[in-house]
């Protein structure tokens, strides 16, 4: 039942704005503020079938490539245990590599696999992918700098979605970043900020405080 009525529908870079927050405002911001421990976590929090984890991981790969001492980790998840199954797997059709997925990325971070293209192994490496249902209290998670919870709250009641992003920000380190999709708001949770920059929906944590 849960796997017939999960949407699942993403992209590589979807939408194009979250990204380009990514990777001139927080990447930068983050790579300063952690420069003494050296270590990263970004969340992909309703990963479908991995498109999105998968790009965070391509951003990340080719920016530390020139300076590999981080520990970086692509946290990935999503309810649906078949989308959990093709993100783990890391191959894609012809038709899913054309949407959003830039030629020279494809060229550099995959290798054709019969009809299928594959993640190679270094970017496969960066993603942890796991089983999680947002609606229901988390599970043991690492401390995030970075949560993406894109297109995924405007299908979940007020109530549900408040209690969400309260889960979301116990788990978020201090000065972490939150990217939601265009149509959503953190509502009253005050605990966050708006950042702006262009058409992305970015917001901080206020503060300095991930804990409730």
């Amino acid at each position: 039942m849960v796997e017939a009525i999960t949407t699942n529908e993403t992209s590589w870079f979807r939408d194009r704005h979250p990204f380009d927050a990514f990777e001139s405002v927080i990447l930068p911001d983050l790579l300063s503020c952690r420069a003494q421990e050296r270590r990263l976590t970004v969340w992909s929090a309703a990963a479908a079938s991995g498109q999105e984890a998968y790009s965070i991981a391509m951003v990340l790969h080719e920016r530390l490539a020139a300076d590999p001492g981080w520990d970086v980790r692509v946290l990935a998840s999503d309810l649906s245990e078949q989308m959990v199954r093709r993100t783990r797997a890391g191959r894609y059709s012809q038709l899913e590599v054309n949407r959003g997925l830039p030629a020279a990325r494809l060229v550099r971070h995959f290798s054709r696999a019969g009809t299928e293209w594959q993640v190679n192994e270094p970017l496969r490496r960066l993603v942890e992918v796991r089983q999680l249902n947002l609606a229901a209290p988390f599970p043991p998670l690492p401390p995030v700098d970075v949560t993406f919870l894109r297109n995924v709250l405007i299908y979940f009641q007020v109530d549900s979605r408040r209690q969400i992003l309260q889960r979301v920000r116990r788990v978020l380190r201090p000065g972490g970043y939150l990217l939601l999709g265009a149509a959503e708001t953190t509502l009253d949770v005050d605990a966050f900020e708006r950042v702006p920059h262009n058409k992305a929906t970015v917001y901080r944590l206020r503060g300095g405080q991930g804990s409730a």
